[in-house]
């Protein structure tokens, strides 16, 4: 078990209990983090003599297994319960997130091109201070 995972207390821990949540994995012997989609199915708290260490129960999205795994405090960095906004998916379903950088481009691009007002290279040509 690793030293930068997740101290939780019971009522957090079972509040996270039938929501999907995103989270990020980390392992001693693992040099980069894992993410992964699951459901919180359960929780197993320590109990001293018989279950040293706090786990979730756990069914991953992506998969088609039928028994959940377990998914310890101790390696977890950041756990998000994703919110959901609407039913198209089309809302921000976890709050603010980092994104790779891309090698794109981020400048807004006009939605009609080639017309009389606006050139093939999306610029309008007005001056910004």
């Amino acid at each position: 078990m690793n030293s930068h995972g997740l101290t939780l207390d019971a009522a957090t821990a079972f509040a996270y209990v039938g929501q999907a949540v995103l989270v990020e994995l980390v392992w001693d012997d693992e040099p980069e983090p894992f993410w992964q989609c699951m459901n919180i199915v359960g929780v197993v708290l320590p109990v001293e003599g018989i279950q040293e260490h706090a786990y979730f129960l756990a069914m991953e999205l992506s998969s088609s297994t039928r028994y959940p795994n377990e998914v310890f405090f101790s390696d977890i960095r950041t756990i998000r319960a994703m919110r959901h906004r609407d039913r198209h998916g089309s809302g921000n379903v976890l709050g603010r997130i980092a994104l790779p950088n891309s090698a794109r481009s981020r400048a807004a691009l006009p939605a009609r091109r080639n017309s009389f007002t606006v050139p093939a290279n999306g610029s309008t040509g007005a001056a910004h201070p």
